[in-house]
């Protein structure tokens, strides 16, 4: 029996389905374990507001929170909060409704830090909100 040398071979084709099928897998996979959290903003104006400052607001003091650290611990009157104690925190807030909530961060804390502690005093009704030395310039 003559081998044939000559015989044209056929093409193989390469089928797409398994490679649609580990690409569907793979969005199942990434859309099911990722996380979609409702992002929240902190309003933050950076130019002062058209409003007359009156001599009622001119007379009480700010409440200063200052964050040391990123423990999770924010001092007011010398004393240390801690940022999860939400009721210690609404008690201030609903003591002092109407006063500025000054916040104060020392150069190595986070800005989440700062953020999460902005957005709890928020979360407890704090309607005026300022953060301090966040436009200083470094030295």
């Amino acid at each position: 029996m003559p081998l044939k040398l000559d015989q044209p071979r056929k093409k193989q084709l390469i089928s797409l389905t398994p490679l649609i099928d580990v690409v569907f897998i793979l969005l199942l996979f990434f859309m099911l374990t990722s996380s979609f959290v409702a992002w929240r903003t902190l309003d933050t104006p950076l130019s002062a507001p058209q409003t007359e400052v009156t001599p009622e607001q001119d007379k009480q003091d700010p409440m200063i929170f200052e964050l040391r650290a990123n423990d999770g611990l924010v001092w007011f009157d010398g004393q240390s909060v801690s940022v999860a104690n939400s009721d210690r925190i609404r008690d201030l807030v609903q003591q002092n409704q109407d006063r500025l909530f000054v916040l104060q961060a020392e150069d190595d804390v986070s800005l989440q830090s700062l953020m999460t502690l902005a957005d709890q005093l928020k979360l407890q009704g704090a309607e005026k909100l300022s953060i301090a030395n966040a436009f200083s310039e470094s030295e």
